[in-house]
């Protein structure tokens, strides 16, 4: 009876371990996909800076290894870099008196 209830908690326990290790693959990849959409509205407007892409790389690089937590800190990092530089771009462009668009920066 001992041995079933040990086999049964070690069991409970591997399950636990596994669906949290799933849990964090999946909060992984959201952070990973938030930081792509960030990305892609600072690259529409011409205005992504540089390191922002090296960050993603290492974040999908940690998700790869199953470094959930470091995969979802890069991806914030780089999520966080975009937004920056998306709104930078907006400033300047009302600065300056120009639209940034698609097609580059169109004078007003």
């Amino acid at each position: 009876m001992k041995s079933l209830l040990v086999t049964i908690l070690a069991a409970a326990t591997l399950l636990s371990a596994s669906q949290a290790m799933a849990a964090n693959a999946t909060d992984a990849q959201q952070a990973i996909s938030a930081a792509k959409a960030a990305m892609a509205k600072a690259e529409a407007i011409h205005y992504q800076w540089l390191a922002t892409p090296k960050l993603l790389k290492e974040a999908e690089e940690a998700d790869k290894a199953g470094k959930y937590e470091l995969a979802i800190d890069k991806a914030k990092q780089a999520e966080e870099l975009a937004n920056l530089s998306y709104a930078q771009g907006e400033t300047q462009a009302k600065k300056y008196g120009v639209t940034l668009t698609e097609k580059g920066i169109q004078l007003n």
